[in-house]
């Protein structure tokens, strides 16, 4: 997976899909879809999911984890996506806790 890819098809109008599991825990998180989007276009892929172990569908797609930041508060953000072809699936955005990540938010915790 590459992020450029899906940087272009996000600006070239993809098919952008959220979860509705994913808009229910950002509203609860204050994750607004501004830093979704900002998490996408300046973060980094630092997890792949070849076979999408949060969708276990047929029609599930290869996933990855974005680490970015939010707009405002310029926090850790992660957002972990579905893309294949022209669709975008946003499955879920949140901050990430020390609890399970260590301080460059890109490792996690044993």
């Amino acid at each position: 997976m590459n992020i450029e890819q899906i940087r272009n098809a996000f600006v070239s109008g993809a098919s952008i899909e959220y979860r509705a599991y994913c808009l229910k825990r950002m509203m609860e998180r204050d994750i607004s879809r501004k830093d979704v989007e900002n998490c996408i276009m300046k973060g980094e892929i630092i997890e792949e999911y070849p076979l999408d172990e949060f969708n276990a569908s047929p029609d599930s797609y290869p996933s990855c984890l974005i680490l970015g930041i939010t707009v405002i508060e310029q926090d850790a953000l992660h957002v972990v996506i579905g893309y294949k072809e022209a669709t975008i699936i946003i499955i879920t955005a949140y901050k990430p806790s020390t609890e399970h990540w260590m301080p460059d938010n890109k490792t996690r915790r044993k």
